[in-house]
């Protein structure tokens, strides 16, 4: 591995991990609204909250244990970082609509995470296909 492969495999590590950590962040602001456990099931803004809710939290655990596996280096790491990074690429772009009517402050971290991700799909591309 170059050392460009290794600064970028550094920064994916770093990236899945914080990934994670912001969306922790996401699922603490929704168990900070009142009355969340009575309605988890009704319909707001066309959305049910407990589908948020369990996207926000595969999201999180898929991208901590992408973190985790980029730092382990197995050999199904790029792969499995690939799926996460297109599960997050779909989230994010699905939330951008949602953040630009409600809070404009979430807009600019959805959109590095929609930059960051587009920018590593060739390189996780290539390193999920050569198998390590």
């Amino acid at each position: 591995m170059t050392l460009k492969h290794r600064r970028i495999h550094l920064f994916l590590q770093i990236f899945f991990l914080l990934t994670g950590l912001y969306e922790g962040y996401h699922i603490l602001d929704l168990f900070v609204q009142p009355d969340l456990t009575q309605t988890l099931f009704i319909p707001q803004d066309g959305q049910l909250p407990i589908i948020t809710l369990v996207v926000h939290i595969l999201a999180m655990v898929l991208s901590l244990f992408s973190g985790v596996s980029l730092w382990s280096r197995a050999i199904w790491a790029y792969g499995f970082s690939l799926f996460t990074s297109g599960l997050l690429f779909g989230m994010n772009l699905f939330n951008l609509s949602a953040a630009i009517q409600e809070n404009s402050f979430h807009i600019i971290p959805i959109v590095l995470i929609l930059l960051i991700l587009m920018q590593s799909f060739p390189f996780l591309l290539r390193r999920s296909y050569r198998g390590a």
